[in-house]
């Protein structure tokens, strides 16, 4: 795909549910969304710094695809955790 994107220039559009570190890094840009709200759009080599800017930081040990799921994925359970998670 980025031999097409590069050499044809064309543009790629994916959707990746749950994408594995190495999977993520292949990524230029990353638009991120959440229950239909733009959450994040930039260079991907970006998102990590993003998130922790706004409050949202992780250990260095956690990968920024995992830490971007666990940032804009709600909550689920009790009615008071949805409601946190969505704030």
């Amino acid at each position: 795909l980025r031999k097409l994107a590069n050499e044809d220039g064309k543009t790629i559009i994916s959707v990746i549910h749950q994408p594995s570190q190495h999977v993520f890094s292949l990524f230029d840009d990353l638009l991120l969304l959440s229950e239909g709200k733009l959450m994040y759009f930039g260079e991907s080599s970006n998102v990590r710094q993003y998130l922790v800017d706004r409050g949202y930081g992780c250990e260095k040990e956690m990968g920024t695809a995992e830490h971007v799921l666990e940032t804009v994925s709600p909550t689920t359970g009790s009615n008071e955790a949805e409601e946190e998670s969505r704030e």
